[in-house]
């Protein structure tokens, strides 16, 4: 609801909103810090219109989905993946978005994790299934800001055999009024096949170990170890998902390996301060081993 135009006193709008918690009335401000669960759209699920209910679902001009995040759009069973949710409008000030990912069931799919303090993940129990969710913390409403809006969520793939899985969510394109009245509510949705495997080729067993120094400036070197010879690239990911560099590609045999990245990307130009990953990829794309998060402070 708005508040009354003489609540002009910090004081008074405190009062206001230690009332609302007591009596549980339901102001839209509150849901800057997370929408509540179970609002993607998701099969059992509402949206977010049933808050901001000035305009139907997808009745603006804007856009949201999801990134491809890894060519060709396949997940690699028990992988990590870097997911990028985005919003667009031209009128909006102030931004949310939460998303699930399910199985052809309906049940979770794989793990969801925040990438950055822009997000967060929660659990609940919605239509008798256990789901995970991401959304916008606080600060991930990026208050103010024009345009368009992004987020990044880390994402474990699902055990092989699972097939395809389906992204569920809804982003919040708000007028930033501190009301829920007059923000736009537009639609995420995106299938996210299995990627095939080839079960005749023996697995590439192989040890990435955590970068030195971390955090680090300017540089800091990424040791690994191969127990057979195979085809490798080591290279480095925003916290986005995105290329930064490649370090090594091509043949290695069996043994002790490393490279060093001075934090410069593949154009030359030197990378912002943030969270990077480095990710030991062979044939196919398929992961060797767990990515290593790596912090650059300048």
């Amino acid at each position: 609801m708005r508040y009354p135009a003489d609540l002009r006193n910090l004081g008074i709008l405190a009062l206001v909103a230690t009332m609302t918690t007591i009596f549980g009335v339901d102001i839209a401000s509150a849901f800057s810090a997370g929408p509540p669960d179970g609002r993607t759209g998701a099969p059992g699920e509402g949206n977010c219109t049933q808050c901001h209910s000035s305009f139907p679902l997808d009745s603006g001009l804007g856009e949201a989905y999801m990134l491809d995040f890894d060519e060709p759009n396949e997940y690699q069973a028990e992988q990590l993946h870097f997911l990028t949710f985005e919003v667009a409008d031209d009128g909006a000030l102030r931004w949310g978005f939460e998303v699930t990912i399910l199985d052809a069931a309906g049940n979770q799919a794989g793990t969801l994790m925040a990438a950055d303090g822009n997000v967060q993940v929660s659990s609940s129990n919605v239509s008798g299934q256990t789901r995970q969710y991401a959304k916008q913390t606080s600060v991930g409403t990026y208050q103010g800001t024009s345009g368009w809006a992004s987020w990044f969520v880390d994402w474990i793939a699902p055990a092989g055999g699972t097939g395809t899985v389906y992204v569920y969510g809804m982003a919040n394109a708000a007028n930033n009024n501190f009301s829920n009245g007059g923000d736009r509510i537009y639609s995420i949705y995106a299938e996210i096949p299995e990627a095939a495997t080839d079960a005749g080729a023996p697995p590439v067993f192989a040890d990435l170990k955590p970068n030195f120094p971390n955090p680090f400036n300017p540089k800091t070197r990424i040791d690994y170890s191969l127990e057979r010879e195979a085809d490798v690239r080591l290279s480095i990911y925003d916290a986005g998902g995105r290329l930064v560099k490649v370090l090594f590609e091509g043949y290695l045999a069996a043994g002790e390996h490393g490279q060093e990245w001075n934090g410069v990307d593949d154009a030359g130009n030197a990378s912002a301060s943030g969270t990077y990953f480095a990710r030991l990829q062979g044939a196919g794309g398929v992961d060797l081993d767990a990515p290593r998060k790596m912090t650059l402070i300048k």
